[in-house]
């Protein structure tokens, strides 16, 4: 099972941006030997995943990468959710590069002191919408 997880982390890794996750499904619609139960326990799994994302939305952050998990398990099934992902993937990208350049170009003080207040100002967002909510 270890191995067989690795195997598919790796192919999907290695795919190309804008294209890994079309490629999976269909590399998974080639195989003859998949077990029909496997479909079924990506997609359990995926709704729960979801499920799990949509209680974390209170909390800012946590969530984002659940839904991105819950897709790409639905898109080793779906064409449609391969093809969602693989917009959302390059569109992630554009978007993060020039993010991605700032943050690398930032000293060691920089990073910890931009992290801290994106920190508080979270936790001030949460207080404050808990507030607002009670």
């Amino acid at each position: 099972m270890n191995s067989s997880l690795a195997k598919h982390w790796r192919s999907l890794t290695s795919g190309t941006p804008g294209r890994r996750f079309s490629d999976r499904y269909h590399r998974n619609q080639k195989d003859k030997n998949r077990p029909w139960f496997g479909r079924i326990l990506r997609f359990v799994l995926a709704a729960v995943i979801f499920a799990g994302a949509l209680a974390l939305t209170v909390i800012p952050g946590p969530a984002t990468p659940l839904f991105f998990v819950a897709g790409a398990l639905i898109a080793t099934d779906w064409l449609w959710m391969a093809k969602v992902m693989d917009r959302v993937e390059v569109w992630l990208r554009k978007v993060f590069q020039p993010i991605a350049r700032f943050w690398l170009k930032l000293p060691v003080y920089g990073r910890v002191l931009l992290a801290l207040v994106t920190t508080s100002l979270s936790i001030t967002a949460s207080i404050t919408v808990y507030r607002l909510m009670h």
